[in-house]
């Protein structure tokens, strides 16, 4: 349970000790969690402690509740606990069990409860930073009243901006903007809108980028201020082409007979002869002649026969060609960037004052003020001095996703911890970080893991020069210099697969993941484990029953979640062998055992499960989804439509053949059709059959609550009223359709709570946005768990099938530019929009080959997460489609790398996957247990629930 105390090992017991400040890298499994909530302990147990001195910071909301968690069912069992069990208890954590120590441990839960605000200080560093600016907001320059916006807002806003800054009609913005929707589609442009307003640095105050922005363009790309086609054109001059070279080739080609020689001579020859501008308007003919079409020389045997130097020469001129084209390719992106600058300049300044406007500020806000706010403005020495008084502690959990403005913030707050006053005369002051850089793939969110190693090395320099200081100087506090350790031995996945991961991190290399060096060798649990290869689907191999009502999804898709899910309902078949789990007593695995991975959210995740669910196998469903994607959000959102627009046939179509009125497409096909230019809902009004009637009288009453009736409290109809809405869609659709029911009824309740009650007004709003309904790690019951690898942090399951490892590996992601600032150390970034591959050129396809090198990296670092969840067995498969089914899956896929770990001549016959490839052991299988739960995966009913009350017992006489 959450409050055991388990005995640390080694290093744990090391890192744990509050004299010192540590840096701990933890690998995946070896505890951290449970070392973060000893140093936490160990911390508040020390004489003369105060709780509320104490911060800790984590990198999601679900991390600091289960610290808090774990924490306080500590303290809350020390304060009964006999003297022999805590002492036990305390020297498992490297405390002494002195009576004077037990005292203060059973003194701690309410002291903690005694703090400020009701318990310890654990937040999401979002969360502390809102804590800051809420305690300093005139410092801070924060408006009263302002709050952090939710994501709806956050869309529903940049629309209302975008559209404001259309109206204003500045053709050189509309024209931009234009050119942008042309190319990457509408969605694209208010993405990149919003990276130019997360950039605001470029945007304002000295150095700031302002119209024109042709000239910083032309600077950034390392263009010459008075490029133009001239300056494209004296590339192909004598002095700067190699015609020496070019002439050499023409001799060589008109001494080959062949017809190839002569044509190329013949075109070199007319180059040569041209002027400047006529050879830049020629180029393209190299790539006919001399050159392939991706510019390399072509091979000319008849040519090199003639003159040996043939493929040097060609190779210069190729070389040549090529400067002429980056030459007019970057004239032609400078043309491109500088409308795009400008109008993500006044898109950024329009939504940071339509921001200020409605008093919202979004997370990035929040990190930028709070950094701000203890740096560099004026009032920053005295904030600094104050937080000074406040916390003696500060622990960083998940290090390595915390990124540059957020370590701004634990650097400032620990400034003045090892030198001068803020040391506080002999008091210890500590900082505690704890991540592992493998395990670092939050990178699309603003992360890197460099920021990880750049904040050691700051803290270790500043520790141990104040360590040196401190000898130097008499009668100075002994301050220690930064301590580091590593954790290598997992508590959760046993030899057999941390051996499999050892080996795949060997075959990749460890600079694929970015690390300096080899990591140490991962130890684990010697119970027997399993890593199977399953063979990869390809898409020709057999029909697919049922497809038909699939078709939009792809094919092999399909197929790769039928035989996963065959795969898991065979293991849980009461009548197979099922899968013998080892760790602990022996039983067969149920389904809360069972968790599918995959790389991105799409499709494939919803397609399993319901997949699963075909077979009879519980499923909790995907672990995130988008709010209108699930069907019994869409059946609700079509009775609301309908509500507002009787007359729209789809809408109306839709609603009847959902759970809440229970149509089939036969009976819509008998009772809908109607002569041209009829209304569907007019037909139905005028039909006398029975069936028809009875579902024109629950529309109508729909109808006529609409006039009356919020939105929310014509859903609560919907759902509990005459119509029984709920009951309908679980029925048809599974437990799991009640969580995006449920979210359906908080967003009504959202838009009501900050909107005038507005049927059609809900309406436009929902669609306008596109939340998130988010299921917690927890609430996957004994139910299988389908999950991204990122959801999946910090979780465990003993069987794990990674689903989708034959997918390509994603490519560079949002590039940037670095521009270098007069008296600045570090350099500013300024955004690109999306590029094509022909407009990356020069400093561009330097930085989009920096991006893609990082980009693999953490593809690289997906896997590990991946692969290290699993506590006993662990599954590798994918698939694939037309494009690569011929050829298999790329050589940098997850299944490329792992099947080459496996010895391909032993692979074993399977009815599911036609072969299979092992390493390690099956445990024997053990006879199945007698269910404690439901066929939904639900826990079973005690007997009293269903045992009928007996007669009440007669009073003695």
């Amino acid at each position: 349970m959450s409050g055991t105390v388990y005995e640390l090992q080694d290093k744990q017991r090391l890192a744990v000790d509050p004299q010192d400040s540590v840096w701990l890298s933890a690998s995946a499994g070896t505890g951290k969690t449970q070392v973060l909530s000893a140093r936490v302990l160990r911390l508040l147990l020390e004489p003369g402690a105060d709780p509320s001195q104490v911060l800790c910071l984590t990198f999601t909301k679900a991390g600091a509740a289960e610290m808090a968690v774990r924490v306080n069912a500590v303290l809350a069992r020390w304060v009964r606990m006999d003297d022999a069990q805590l002492a036990r208890e305390l020297a498992f954590l490297g405390a002494p069990g002195d009576p004077e120590t037990r005292a203060r441990a059973r003194a701690l839960f309410a002291r903690v409860l005694d703090c400020p605000g009701g318990g310890l200080r654990i937040d999401t560093i979002h969360a502390f930073a809102q804590y800051l600016l809420a305690a300093f907001p005139g410092e801070a320059g924060m408006l009263p009243g302002s709050r952090p916006m939710e994501d709806r807002e956050r869309d529903l806003l940049s629309r209302d901006v975008l559209s404001g800054l259309l109206a204003e009609g500045d053709p050189r913005i509309a024209g931009a903007i234009a050119e942008m929707s042309k190319r990457k589609g509408p969605d694209a442009v208010r993405g990149w809108l919003m990276r130019c307003a997360r950039h605001m640095d470029l945007w304002q105050g000295p150095g700031s980028w302002q119209p024109p922005m042709q000239p910083r363009v032309f600077r950034l790309l390392g263009l010459p201020a008075d490029a133009d086609a001239a300056w494209v054109a004296d590339a192909c001059s004598d002095a700067a082409f190699p015609c020496a070279s070019l002439r050499a080739c023409l001799a060589a080609s008109r001494g080959w007979s062949a017809k190839t020689g002569q044509t190329c001579a013949d075109f070199l020859e007319s180059w040569l002869a041209n002027d400047t501008e006529a050879r830049l308007a020629a180029i393209d003919g190299f790539s006919k002649t001399l050159l392939k079409a991706d510019g390399t020389p072509r091979k000319m045997a008849g040519a090199e026969k003639v003159d040996p130097d043939f493929p040097g020469n060609q190779e210069r001129v190729a070389e040549a060609v090529a400067k002429v084209r980056e030459r007019a390719a970057l004239l032609e992106l400078a043309a491109f960037l500088g409308p795009q600058l400008e109008a993500g300049r006044a898109f950024a300044l329009a939504w940071h004052r339509a921001k200020e406007r409605e008093g919202l500020v979004d997370f990035d806000d929040l990190i930028a003020r709070a950094a701000t706010l203890l740096s560099d403005s004026a009032m920053a020495d005295w904030i600094r001095y104050k937080l000074d008084r406040s916390f003696d502690h500060i622990l960083v959990d998940e290090a390595q996703d915390t990124n540059a403005a957020q370590w701004a913030i634990v650097k400032a707050l620990t400034d003045d911890y090892f030198d001068g006053s803020g040391a506080r005369g002999e008091a210890v002051r500590t900082i505690f970080a704890v991540g592992d850089y493998k395990q670092a793939i939050f990178g699309f969110q603003g992360t890197s893991p460099e920021n990880f190693r750049q904040a050691r090395d700051f803290f270790r320099d500043k520790m141990n020069a104040a360590a040196d200081a401190a000898r130097d100087t008499r009668g100075a506090p002994d301050i220690r210099g930064l301590e580091e350790y590593g954790l290598g031995r997992s508590y959760r996945t046993n030899q057999q697969v941390l051996g499999f991961v050892d080996r795949a991190i060997d075959a990749i290399g460890h600079e694929g993941f970015g690390l300096d060096q080899r990591s140490d060798p991962h130890t684990g649990s010697g119970e027997p484990g399993l890593v199977g290869l399953w063979q990869v689907v390809r898409v020709a191999e057999e029909e697919d029953d049922g497809g038909e009502r699939e078709g939009w999804l792809a094919r092999h898709d399909r197929l790769l979640a039928d035989r996963i899910a065959r795969q898991v309902a065979e293991w849980l078949d009461p009548a197979g062998d099922g899968f013998t789990l080892s760790r602990g007593t022996k039983r067969r695995a149920s389904a809360g055992d069972i968790m599918v991975l995959v790389q991105k959210r799409r499709d494939l995740a919803s397609l399993i499960v319901a997949r699963l669910y075909r077979h009879g196998v519980p499923v909790a469903g995907v672990d995130r989804l988008r709010l209108g994607n699930p069907l019994a959000v869409k059946d609700l959102m079509a009775a609301l439509r309908f509500a507002a627009q009787p007359l729209d046939d789809l809408t109306l179509a839709s609603l009847l053949v959902s759970p809440l009125l229970g149509w089939s497409q036969e009976d819509l096909l008998a009772h809908g059709y109607r002569p041209k230019g009829v209304r569907l809902w007019e037909h139905l009004r005028g039909s006398s059959d029975a069936f028809v009637r009875g579902t024109v009288d629950a529309l109508r009453e729909i109808l006529r609550r609409a006039d009356y009736d919020s939105p929310q409290q014509l859903l609560h109809w919907i759902l509990l009223g005459a119509l029984d809405g709920r009951r309908k869609l679980v029925a048809r659709l599974g437990r799991e359709a009640n969580d995006p029911i449920d979210e359906l009824l908080n967003a009504a309740n959202a838009y009501a709570s900050a909107h005038t009650a507005s049927l059609q007004g809900f309406i436009r709003w929902f669609d306008a946005g596109d939340g998130e309904l988010k299921r917690e790690a927890g609430e996957g019951g004994d139910q299988v768990r389908v999950m991204t690898v990122h959801g999946s942090k910090g979780l465990e399951a003993p069987i794990v099938i990674l689903a989708d490892a034959a997918i390509r590996p994603d490519g560079a992601g949002d590039l940037v530019l670095e521009e270098e600032l007069p008296g600045s150390a570090t350099p500013r970034t300024v955004p690109l929009p999306g590029l094509t591959k022909e407009e990356k050129v020069g400093p561009v396809a330097e930085a989009d080959a920096a991006e893609s090198a990082k980009a693999m990296q953490e593809h690289w670092r997906l896997l590990y997460v991946a692969l290290t969840r699993a506590q006993e067995a662990l599954f590798i498969t994918g698939s694939l489609g037309p494009r690569d089914a011929k050829n298999g899956p790329h050589d940098d896929s997850w299944y490329a790398r792992l099947a080459a770990l496996f010895d391909q001549d032993e692979a074993l016959a399977d009815p599911i996957w036609g072969a299979r490839w092992e390493l390690g052991e099956h445990a024997a299988p053990v006879a199945p247990s007698a269910p404690d739960t439901d066929g939904d995966g639900m826990p079973l009913l005690p007997d009293w629930a269903t045992t009928p009350v007996g007669p009440e017992p007669r009073p003695p006489r």
